[in-house]
């Protein structure tokens, strides 16, 4: 099964869908099928980038991590706005959004590392994976880097985020 890829651009913070600019874009009628000129030949829309496809279970984990949970009125929120975000269709996302201004520390290491061993259940739960291994660190003085081992059966996919974000 194919899937869109999803980057993430630690710089900026955000998540976005990668495009491949060489894929032409075909037009298709409400069938599916390819849209032909009196020749036969395809009709190509204008070049347009189209979207990568990759490893589903990738973007299922970006979409996991790097979207914002709703806090529990117990959770101490980052900044003084009350926003306790979240989605608004579901339970979806994790929470640690709540850690970004968190001083270094190893009780910081170990609440990131459960909050994404406990938002990444769901994979273990689903049957996706048979393990998911989180490994928490700081990467350089300020960042905290993270690396997720999925196991299914003989294979493995090692996911490296060097840089989830700087610390105050």
């Amino acid at each position: 099964m194919t899937d869109i890829i999803t980057s993430w651009d630690t710089a900026a913070g955000t998540g976005d869908w990668v495009f491949d600019p060489e894929w032409p874009m075909i037009w298709t009628d409400q069938h599916g099928e390819a849209v032909v000129d009196e020749a036969g030949g395809l009709i190509n829309a204008i070049p347009t980038p189209t979207l990568q496809r990759s490893d589903e279970i990738t973007t299922a984990v970006l979409i996991s991590l790097f979207s914002d949970a709703v806090a529990s009125d117990d959770d101490t929120l980052p900044d003084q706005t009350g926003d306790r975000r979240g989605w608004w269709g579901g339970s979806i996302g994790s929470k640690l959004w709540l850690r970004q201004r968190a001083k270094r520390s190893a009780t910081l290491l170990t609440q990131v590392r459960d909050d994404i061993q406990t938002v990444l259940a769901w994979l273990i739960e689903d049957g996706v994976a048979s393990s998911v291994d989180v490994t928490t660190e700081y990467t350089k003085p300020g960042m905290l880097g993270v690396q997720i081992v999925i196991r299914r059966g003989n294979t493995s996919l090692t996911l490296r985020f060097a840089n989830v974000w700087d610390l105050a």
